[in-house]
């Protein structure tokens, strides 16, 4: 259990980093720590939560944008993107009474 978490920590820092970076290239500027905390915030005003940082950077990749606003409509479109669904069985039978 303490190994799974600690492999989610790692794969959430580095989504983290990436993060940073991408939004340090879409905005132009030094992302700080600052920078990062009003990017979260606007960004959790946006969803009503904050998403999880894998979310967040194919967020920003696909909107190409360091606005939490085009961001938040990215990480939407991405929970409103159809899932496979598992096949579906027969549909349940009804339950026959057994003889009285």
């Amino acid at each position: 259990m303490l190994q799974q978490r600690a492999e989610q920590r790692r794969r959430d820092d580095e989504d983290i980093a990436e993060m940073r970076q991408l939004l340090a290239e879409f905005s132009g500027q030094e992302v700080d720590d600052q920078f990062m905390e009003t990017f979260s915030r606007g960004l959790a005003e946006e969803t009503g939560a904050l998403p999880p940082p894998h979310i967040v950077v194919d967020a920003i990749r696909e909107s190409k944008s360091a606005d939490p606003r085009k961001i938040g409509d990215a990480v939407r479109a991405h929970y409103r993107r159809p899932r496979p669904r598992p096949p579906m069985g027969p549909p349940p039978q009804p339950a026959v009474p057994a003889p009285a």
